[in-house]
């Protein structure tokens, strides 16, 4: 009895090494995005905040143990990084989105 339990939980953990895997290719690519890619090419600025995002949400979701966190936070930075590419990006703004990061938080923890 006790060996089946142990088997069951055994099967329900989650396995972290393709997600840390997947982490370090996502960041690993960002870097090489930023160091070998011109700025003024073709789809690199769309890229670079897709991988931003992607890096992000796998690392928060990692560090957190949490998808949905994970992505309230990636959703969070990226969308202030794009404000910050538009020129827009300021304290104000940045505090706007936390405000909003911690209201959406609370909606879930009480849903």
């Amino acid at each position: 009895m006790r060996k089946d339990a142990r088997q069951k939980e055994v099967k329900l953990r989650k396995n972290f090494f393709p997600t840390l895997l997947i982490t370090i290719v996502l960041w690993t690519l960002l870097a090489g995005l930023i160091y070998f890619v011109d700025p003024f090419a073709l789809g690199a600025i769309p890229a670079f905040f897709i991988l931003v995002f992607l890096a992000l949400l796998f690392t928060f979701s990692f560090l957190f143990v949490s998808t949905r966190r994970g992505v309230i936070f990636a959703v969070a930075i990226t969308i202030f990084l794009i404000l910050r590419y538009f020129g827009v990006g300021n304290v104000l703004n940045l505090l706007l989105i936390i405000g909003v990061l911690i209201a959406l938080e609370i909606y879930f923890l009480r849903k």
